[in-house]
C-alpha cells in the first residue's frame, strides 16, 4: 500500500499545529496501534481501539488530555540543549525542528510526525529525567535492541523515517548531569523492510474506526 508523499508544514503557530495533529495518529503515539489482537480475525487490539476512542473524543470535544510531570518538563527543557551538544559532535549539518518551532509532517490521510531534527539522518532526541534510563539507552546499539527495550521509541523512529522518506535515523539520549563522554549517546537505526506496509495498514484500520466514531 503506497501512501501519498509527505507534506511538511513549517512555521506553524501552536493552534494550527494542534489542529493538524488532532485527527492524525502521530509517530509518538503509533506504538499504541501495534499490539496483536487476541481475536485473529481483527487487525486492531483492544488497547489500540481504546486509544482510537480517546483520540476521537479529543477531536470531537476539542479538549486534549493534558500531560504533566517533572519527567515531561525535563525533556522539553533540555531537548534544544541536547541538539546543540550533538551538533558540536558532528561535521554534518542538521536543522532543528523541535521545541516551539511547530513543524508537522502529514503522512497519507491519517499519519503525522513532528521531527526533532533532519539532515543526513532523521534525528530523534530523548532527554530522560531518570539518569538510569539514559544509561540503559547507551547500551542500545541496533534496531532489535531498541524494539525490545524501548518499543515506543522504535515505532516512533520507524514511522518518522517513513514520514520523511529517509532510511536512516539517529536515536539520541542526552543527560547534562552525566560526565563528559556519557552525556550523549547515539544509535544508528535503519528503516526496516516492509515496515511502511505495516504502518500503512495500521493507520488505515485506525482511520476507518476513527471516522466511524466521529462522522
Amino acid at each position: 500500500m503506497n501512501q501519498s508523499h509527505p507534506v511538511i508544514h513549517t512555521s506553524l503557530n501552536e493552534e494550527d499545529w494542534q489542529r493538524l495533529r488532532s485527527s492524525r495518529f502521530t509517530a509518538s503515539e503509533i506504538h499504541k496501534l501495534m499490539g496483536t489482537p487476541k481475536n485473529k480475525s481483527e487487525y486492531l487490539s483492544e488497547t489500540a481501539k481504546t486509544f482510537i476512542f480517546e483520540k476521537a473524543a479529543e477531536y470531537l470535544t476539542g479538549q486534549k488530555a493534558e500531560m504533566y510531570g517533572r519527567a515531561l518538563d525535563w525533556g522539553k527543557e533540555h531537548e534544544k540543549e541536547a541538539f546543540h551538544y550533538f551538533s558540536q559532535q558532528t561535521d554534518d549539518f542538521y536543522t532543528y525542528y523541535g521545541a516551539e518551532t511547530y513543524t508537522f509532517i502529514t503522512y497519507g490521510e491519517w499519519g503525522g510526525y513532528s521531527p526533532d531534527a533532519l539532515g543526513t539522518h532523521l534525528v530523534e532526541i530523548k532527554c530522560p529525567f531518570n539518569s538510569g534510563n539514559h544509561l540503559q539507552n547507551s547500551f542500545i546499539t541496533n534496531n532489535e535492541q531498541l524494539k525490545s527495550k524501548r518499543p515506543e521509541y522504535y515505532w516512533q523512529v520507524q514511522m518518522g523515517m517513513v514520514a520523511t522518506e529517509m532510511t536512516e535515523a539517529l536515536f539520541l539520549s542526552y543527560d547534562p548531569r552525566m560526565p563528559i563522554g556519557k552525556k550523549l549517546t547515539q544509535t544508528l537505526i535503519t528503516l526496516e523492510e516492509d515496515i511502511q506496509e505495516i504502518i500503512d495498514e495500521k493507520l488505515a484500520s485506525a482511520g476507518e474506526l476513527f471516522l466511524s466514531i466521529t462522522k
